[in-house]
């Protein structure tokens, strides 16, 4: 062996491990379900109802933002949406805030607090991809009004609602029972 080579592995058996990575710095206050009421949901409904076209008995009734304003506000909620959808991906974040429960807790076919939890820790990287997807939805919403594309509005909102309801059934509600509409037959026995 060369004193070359065997300085450098003296230098190799030498070298400390590597430090424990130092604990984030950031503190968790809100549950899954406070982000879902008080940014998400907000901003969701916002950007959903920001561009649509209804048929009355005067006509065709188009609704989107013309101003710069109106676009402004369209960007602010798709950055809320996007950077929300992130705080629920946070390591640590729990479904609900300690000692509250799910506000729809007792609904026939929703998991409780405890339940969703564990079905994320059992499914983590399905529930990362379906935070992911909405923060990817977010910035579709933040393309298409820095675009004023109320086109893109709309595919964006469309998006969106595949991603929720798809995470919902998923983690949320996955026994959800719908009962019939009251002027639906009831189905044949």
């Amino acid at each position: 062996m060369t004193a070359a080579i065997a300085g450098a592995l003296g230098a190799c058996a030498k070298t400390e491990p590597p430090a424990a990575p130092a604990p984030s710095p950031v503190k968790l206050t809100a549950g899954m379900q406070d982000i879902m009421r008080d940014m998400i949901d907000p901003a969701a409904d916002f950007l959903w109802q920001s561009v649509s076209v209804t048929e009355t008995a005067q006509g065709i009734e188009e609704k989107q933002p013309r101003t710069d304003e109106e676009w402004a506000e369209v960007r602010k909620h798709a950055i809320i949406l996007a950077e929300s959808a992130n705080l629920l991906l946070l390591d640590g974040r729990h479904v609900a805030r300690e000692g509250k429960q799910l506000e729809d807790h007792g609904t026939p076919g929703n998991l409780t607090a405890e339940e969703a939890e564990k079905a994320i820790a059992a499914e983590r990287a399905t529930f990362v991809g379906f935070g992911q997807a909405l923060h990817d939805v977010g910035v579709q919403f933040l393309k298409a009004a820095e675009e004023r594309s109320p086109q893109g509005i709309m595919d964006a909102g469309e998006a969106m609602d595949q991603v929720c309801e798809g995470c919902h059934l998923k983690f949320w509600y996955p026994g959800q029972v719908i009962p019939p509409l009251p002027d639906q037959a009831p189905e044949e026995k």
